[in-house]
């Protein structure tokens, strides 16, 4: 589980910008590296997809501080949770767990989460369009995080809600 999520997650990553990288120096072009809220944080009995999702932070780092010099800009996005096939499977577990439909089970794992819902894709790759547009021609090194404010809930406090 470890290798593949490091072949999944960073190893692609980091073989798909070298091989880009002339032409990206030559137009002075933009790498947006998808990597999640994992990468900010560790879930359970995800060690693997959360190392190699925090390395992708590191990665863009590294490739903004150094091809930033020749024009090329490197950021990341960090989504939470997407309606996608793989994530529709995550919710599985927790559908036959409760007996729920996946609106449902989504539902549960956004609760606490500011927006309440998961992102849809094209709102995702809206973010992307952004950081590789024009109008983010200053941000390189950035991690933005579009999770519907899942990354700026205090955890502890949440008891506290249900007061």
């Amino acid at each position: 589980a470890w290798s593949a999520a490091m072949r999944a997650n960073l190893d692609t990553a980091f073989v798909a910008a070298r091989a880009c990288l002339p032409d990206l120096i030559e137009r002075r072009g933009a790498i947006v590296l998808v990597a999640s809220i994992a990468s900010l944080a560790a879930g359970p009995a995800v060690c693997g997809y959360t190392t190699s999702k925090h390395a992708l932070i590191g990665l863009t780092r590294s490739l903004a501080r150094d091809y930033g010099p020749h024009g090329v800009r490197v950021n990341a996005v960090c989504p939470g949770w997407v309606r996608t096939p793989m994530a529709d499977a995550e919710m599985q577990p927790l559908m036959q767990r409760y007996d729920e439909t996946l609106d449902a089970a989504y539902q549960r794992v956004c609760a606490d989460v500011p927006l309440r819902r998961p992102a849809h894709a094209e709102e995702i790759a809206d973010v992307c369009e952004f950081l590789v547009s024009p109008a983010a021609s200053i941000v390189t090194g950035a991690t933005l995080v579009a999770d519907g404010g899942s990354s700026i809930v205090d955890v502890p406090t949440l008891a506290f809600d249900h007061m």
